[in-house]
């Protein structure tokens, strides 16, 4: 053996053994990955730069399926094919219309009608609430890059833990909530319903940027806990308000990812995406944003954004 190949092994075996201190325990069982996305506001550019970066990031890129979920309405099939038209040849995707999702929805019920009227906050579990995934999934934000491989983030071994995901320590349980009422709320509470030990107010929010979700561990009580708390809790805007109840109801029961998958402008693992992209408004009406960065231009050229952005 050469002493070129002996070094590039010898990297390979540095290299991976530190991954493994930085990621924890894997699950080297694990071979596929099922990336699922949501998007409220649909925009081809977007889901096209999430899906390359993810595949030229990855070291097995043969092995990544992607599920896109698009908002009802429309020709599912032309997203599908402008998409294909624009990834690499053997790329793996499916394109479908969350009117799939919401049809699961029995809206008749407390819980289905919560799930309804949250869906978009609520999209990194509801895949697994509505069975369109019963196996290891990865939850990615749609308007996201994709820089670090996809493959060290799915095979890390969750436990009995339902979820993996990053912490926002720029926001603490205590600025949303006066903990003397989040005792009152936890002692009054029904039971199975929230954590039984004493809540930190200096503990993190969770992030759902990035989601590692194992569908079989999740508790029956799931969804009455997060709508339990989003309706205790007092916050105007709808997103924080899930987030917040998420937080909740998910307290003490999670893996915390390693902060290289916390979403940031730069230096992760993930970074948001900073291309031109649509904007939907309360009342239906569109927009155009332009970018703020050029890094998604790595990942999708001017003609492919032409046939992308018509």
């Amino acid at each position: 053996m050469s002493h070129e190949s002996d070094y590039n092994q010898l990297c390979r075996m540095r290299d991976n053994s530190h991954q493994r201190r930085r990621m924890g325990a894997i699950h080297p069982e694990v071979t596929s990955v099922d990336v699922f996305s949501w998007i409220s506001c649909l925009d081809l550019r977007t889901l096209a730069v999430l899906t390359n970066s993810t595949l030229s990031s990855s070291s097995h890129p043969h092995d990544v399926s992607f599920n896109l979920l698009i908002p009802e309405g429309g020709n599912d099939q032309l997203p599908y094919y402008k998409l294909k038209s624009v990834l690499p040849a053997d790329s793996n995707i499916t394109i479908t219309s969350q009117k799939q999702i919401t049809d699961k929805l029995n809206v008749t019920t407390p819980e289905g009608n919560f799930l309804w009227v949250v869906r978009n906050e609520l999209s990194p579990i509801i895949i697994t609430t509505t069975q369109l995934s019963r196996k290891r999934y990865v939850y990615i934000s749609a308007d996201s890059i994709i820089k670090g491989k996809i493959e060290d983030l799915v095979r890390i071994d969750l436990g009995n833990y339902a979820i993996g995901a990053a912490e926002d320590c720029s926001e603490r349980l205590g600025d949303y909530i006066s903990m003397d009422v989040l005792n009152v709320v936890q002692r009054m509470a029904p039971k199975g319903l929230v954590y039984s030990e004493p809540y930190d107010k200096n503990a993190c929010l969770l992030d759902f940027d990035v989601l590692l979700a194992e569908p079989r561990n999740l508790k029956r009580n799931l969804i009455p806990s997060i709508a339990f708390w989003s309706r205790v809790v007092n916050v105007a805007n709808q997103r924080d308000r899930i987030r917040l109840a998420m937080t909740l109801a998910f307290y003490d029961n999670y893996l915390k990812l390693p902060p290289n998958w916390k979403r940031e402008n730069a230096n992760t693992d993930i970074v948001y995406y900073d291309g031109p992209k649509n904007v939907c408004s309360e009342d239906d009406g569109q927009h155009q944003e332009k970018g703020s960065g050029k890094t998604w231009q790595q990942y999708l050229g001017q003609k492919s954004e032409a046939i992308l952005s018509t």
